[in-house]
């Protein structure tokens, strides 16, 4: 954001505002927004003088050049004249003649186009075709005010010379260019009048805004009907669209001091009408757009639509682009079509021209969040996106049009309006702007850490124009009409500080208590799952939440499932994951390859589901832990017996007895009998998993989580070993089945030797947790209360003509708090259990 001292100086009308040019920048860096640069445009205009052409005469010979006499009123002393007292210079403009007033650099001084240049061109008495030049008569180019070099600047005829241009125009200016993002909140900043205003306030300094900047400041004209407007996003997405027709307009180059006031601003002078709609844009931050009446309507009459897209509908900008609109464009058409892309950029076929006679005049307010889509989707990044996508107020829409229209009067004195100003308006959302807000003292000395006389915060909230009065101790304010940024007393207080000065508040660090916050019954159940895990040899690692497409289908999930992020950092992080195991499972295959020969992953982390939503519609997310445990082939069989599936259900039942959790509690249902309907996380979590090697787990009847292989996708896709297996259990079930009390129990141990027994059973068609709560019934019903005991599978076995009957062979461990038990006793109960199991 360029902001210019004279411009803001001017707009102020104050002869008191601010002019000491050092301060008012470390001002601004230190309470306003950090600076990048700051331009000094005095020395490129000090040698630039207003001169009255006497005569222009043609050089024979030349086609193109002419000698002229110019009047300087003695002012520039160092130059040579005739006895006339005139200077001569050679011109080759074509506009060049008698009586005119120009621009004149003498001898000595740099073209102001050329000055930031590495090679800066310093005019000299120069010999042109025998006839000496005394430096140049200026286009509007070689000043640096504009890019047209087709001829000389001129100036009215009532406009004084022999005076510096600088003093003319105002040039004598520093240009502070201000960072953007500072400004983010603060749409009222990206005009030259809020910037202004501001600087007066960190001034301690009361600012009026001109005259014609209230919100009551209304155009008014005579009901017409010939201008009409079909505004259909007025509930969503424009809620204040305001159109005005003016006649009797004419098209020329704005006058000097509009397109040098632009200019400095970094915006490119194009004609009086486009001139006067970025100037005021300039001023007060709020874009306005025009458009040639004759070519959106019927002579003077016109219907202005604002509306969504339709499908497949294309539009030629201003740049010359065609663009196909999207879903979160807002087209401005009339019935024939669109013709501009609200809040962005107008159309090529509306256009003002050298032709144009009257315009239809639009000031609008649209949602900033829609213009920012639009904005990224098309690539354009114009000074009405800067602008709009900050959220400027609709409530300064009427004296921002009513001071368009007085300039247009201005630069056009013969225009008028041609139809009554149609404001379409959103009231109820009106409304909301501008509600007072309270402010207790109490509460502002707590934030500022000390106490600020109540009479000085409400000078300083007043030098910003804010309505502020005491009611006790309590600050009561009423934010100004172009202030969308305060709506709650944190604002206010911000406010306040930032006016007073950061510097001038106490340095004092805030005395906070040093007693931790207690974790959550959730953090405390991870604190506690993490060390049993690391305790077991098993290694955490921490993934991004984001996964890409490939990931997700070597996984073998559905990424229609996953939330897509519209804007990713990366194609490699463009989903939400599903479940934590494609993470984990990408780890293993380089681990592996790095020399690792066995070990275990595990990860706590988020999962998404895309139709898995909140009341606030935003996505819900579940809280999983998953492990991996991988083995090469050699260390596979060196180190452990079974399948990988027992070795990642031992994981499992250690880290549930972690938490106090008998593992005889736990139900194992296989995967392919299990129905998942009404468990989406962990239906989206099983497509990673073999249906036939995996089982549900769940605990007092309720589904935690997945246990087994994976599938021959993934095994595939990810170059897993033969041996990997793991599980994910869903952290929240886990939490409202276990003990709330979650940290370390110490368990005391009989003093009685235990007994340990192995048994050997055959399957008889039956699953293994048929088999296991077949043998926990028998066990339970056999052995008196003061027996626990512990069941453990160390063996399978399948004999080949035996196909249909499998044999387990199980390791049962007794032990009594209160006696010895006997291997009489135990066999007696074993041999039952052989009986119970046939």
């Amino acid at each position: 954001m360029k902001a210019s001292l004279a411009i803001m100086r001017l707009i102020s009308g104050d002869p008191n505002f601010p002019t000491d040019k050092d301060e008012i920048v470390r001002r601004i860096g230190a309470q306003i927004g950090a600076i990048e640069e700051t331009i000094e445009l005095g020395p490129l205009y000090s040698d630039a003088l207003v001169v009255r052409v006497v005569s222009a005469e043609p050089i024979a010979g030349s086609d193109h050049l002419s000698l002229c006499q110019i009047d300087d009123k003695q002012t520039r002393k160092d130059v040579a004249r005739g006895a006339d007292g005139l200077i001569q210079v050679v011109c080759g403009a074509p506009n060049v003649k008698a009586k005119q007033l120009a621009v004149w650099l003498p001898p000595g001084s740099v073209v102001p186009s050329s000055a930031h240049s590495s090679d800066p061109f310093i005019l000299t008495n120069r010999k042109i075709m025998d006839f000496v030049s005394n430096g140049m008569l200026a286009s509007a180019s070689e000043l640096a005010i504009s890019n047209d070099h087709d001829g000389i600047v001129t100036l009215p005829e009532k406009t004084d010379y022999g005076v510096s241009l600088s003093s003319l125009l105002n040039l004598d200016d520093t240009v502070v260019d201000i960072e953007n993002k500072m400004f983010t909140h603060r749409p009222d900043l990206f005009g030259q009048l809020g910037i202004a205003r501001e600087i007066s306030a960190v001034f301690n300094q009361p600012f009026k805004s001109p005259n014609w900047y209230r919100a009551d400041n209304t155009l008014t004209a005579k009901p017409s009907g010939n201008l009409s407007v079909d505004n259909q996003l007025l509930s969503t997405s424009c809620q204040r669209f305001m159109v005005v027709a003016i006649d009797k307009l004419s098209v020329e180059p704005s006058p000097l001091w509009l397109q040098s006031y632009l200019s400095r601003s970094g915006i490119r002078p194009l004609n009086n009408i486009v001139d006067v709609t970025n100037y005021v844009m300039l001023l007060t931050g709020q874009p306005l757009h025009a458009y040639d009446l004759a070519k959106v309507g019927d002579g003077l009459q016109a219907e202005i639509v604002v509306r969504n897209p339709l499908a497949n509908e294309t539009l030629s900008l201003l740049d010359g682009s065609q663009i196909t609109l999207n879903k979160d464009d807002i087209v401005i058409a009339n019935r024939s079509g669109a013709i501009g892309l609200g809040g962005v950029m107008g159309g090529q076929d509306s256009e003002i021209s050298e032709s144009t006679t009257a315009i239809v005049l639009e000031c609008a307010s649209f949602d900033m969040y829609r213009i920012r889509r639009s904005s990224m989707a098309h690539g354009i990044f114009s000074e009405a996106v800067t602008r709009f996508n900050k959220g400027p107020s609709p409530l300064q829409c009427p004296p921002v049009l009513a001071y368009a229209y007085s300039l247009l009067k201005e630069v056009c004195p013969e225009a008028e309006l041609a139809s009554e100003v149609v404001d379409s308006k959103n009231d109820a959302a009106l409304e909301k702007f501008q509600a007072s807000i309270s402010l207790d003292l109490k509460t502002l000395k707590t934030y500022l850490g000390v106490a600020l006389d109540p009479n000085e915060v409400i000078t300083l909230l007043s030098n910003a124009e804010l309505e502020a009065s005491l009611e006790g101790e309590t600050i009561s304010v009423r934010p100004a009409f172009w202030r969308t940024d305060l709506s709650a007393p944190v604002d206010l207080i911000e406010e306040i500080a930032r006016l007073h000065g950061f510097d001038n508040l106490p340095i004092n660090v805030p005395l906070r208590p040093l007693t931790p916050p207690e974790a959550s019954p959730l953090q405390q159940l991870k604190r506690q799952l993490r060390r049993a895990l690391v305790a077991a040899g098993a290694n955490e690692v921490l993934s991004y939440s984001f996964i890409n497409r490939a990931l997700l289908e070597a996984a073998g999930q559905d990424p229609a499932q996953a939330f897509k992020i519209s804007n990713a950092l990366s194609p490699e992080l463009e989903y939400y994951r599903l479940s934590l195991a494609p993470s984990l499972l990408a780890k293993v295959h380089p681990n592996l390859k790095a020399g690792f020969e066995r070990f275990s992953l595990f990860e706590i982390g988020k999962t998404h589901l895309v139709n898995q939503l909140g009341e606030d519609g935003l996505p819900t997310g579940a809280e999983h832990l998953a492990l991996a445990a991988a083995a090469d082939a050699k260390s596979a069989k060196l180190h452990y017996q079974g399948d990988a599936y027992y070795h990642a259900k031992t994981y499992l039942e250690y880290l549930l007895g972690s938490l106090q959790q008998n593992s005889q509690e736990l139900e194992y249902t296989p995967l392919k009998d299990a129905n998942l309907v009404n468990e989406p996380f962990f239906s989206s979590a099983a497509q990673t998993y073999s249906a036939g090697r995996s089982a549900v787990v769940s605990l007092n009847k309720s589904i935690i989580g997945l246990v087994g292989e994976y599938n021959q996708k993934a095994t595939r896709s990810l170059k897993l070993p033969p041996y990997c297996a793991g599980f994910e259990l869903d952290l929240n079930s886990l939490l409202t089945l276990i003990n709330q009390n979650t940290s370390p129990a110490y368990s005391e141990r009989s003093r009685f030797p235990r007994v340990v027994q192995d048994l050997t059973v055959p399957s008889n068609a039956r699953s293994y947790a048929e088999i296991v709560a077949a043998i926990n019934k028998s066990l339970k019903k056999q052995l008196p209360p003061d027996v626990s005991y512990k069941l453990y599978p160390i063996d399978s076995y399948l004999p080949k003509d035996e196909a249909n009957n499998s044999f387990w062979t199980f390791r049962l461990e007794s032990e009594s708090f209160e006696r010895t038990l006997t291997d009489k006793e135990i066999a007696t109960v074993i041999e039952q259990l052989k009986s119970d199991l046939n």
